[in-house]
């Protein structure tokens, strides 16, 4: 982790995204090889550049990247969860600090936790255990 990525993440109090996404990687990876080769790609020729050379935010580039990866996994809609466990649709490109949810248009599926507040509210915690993985 580097250091600029380090005080992104505290400067929007947000966990690491790099675990949260690893996470959905592997579960692509197992679902479909093609497309998880496809991130793979992405996230080196984008995030990895990126966050190397220094350009903008750490944390934009890496939800940048997150938003990408969801749908690849399942169709769905970005939601930004307040404080007070309220959703709404998250704007494009997403807000560094909030909580982030992907949730998958089939009711079915569970959602993905794509931004995660370092100190996120009981309501946060509790919408992210009911509708997440």
């Amino acid at each position: 982790m580097s250091d600029a990525y380090e005080r992104a993440l505290a400067e929007h109090r947000l966990l690491d995204l790099q675990t949260l996404y690893r996470r959905l990687l592997r579960k692509l990876k197992t679902v479909d090889p093609a497309a998880y080769d496809d991130a793979v790609a992405r996230y080196r020729d984008e995030v990895e550049s990126a966050v190397e050379e220094g350009a903008g935010d750490p944390v934009a580039v890496w939800l940048a990247y997150g938003t990408w990866l969801a749908p690849r996994l399942a169709p769905g809609t970005l939601l930004r969860i307040a404080e007070n466990g309220r959703a709404e649709p998250a704007p494009s490109p997403p807000p560094a600090g909030p909580m982030l949810i992907h949730l998958p248009n089939d009711a079915r599926q569970r959602g993905f936790v794509l931004a995660m507040p370092a100190e996120a509210s009981p309501a946060q915690q509790e919408t992210a255990a009911l509708l997440c993985e």
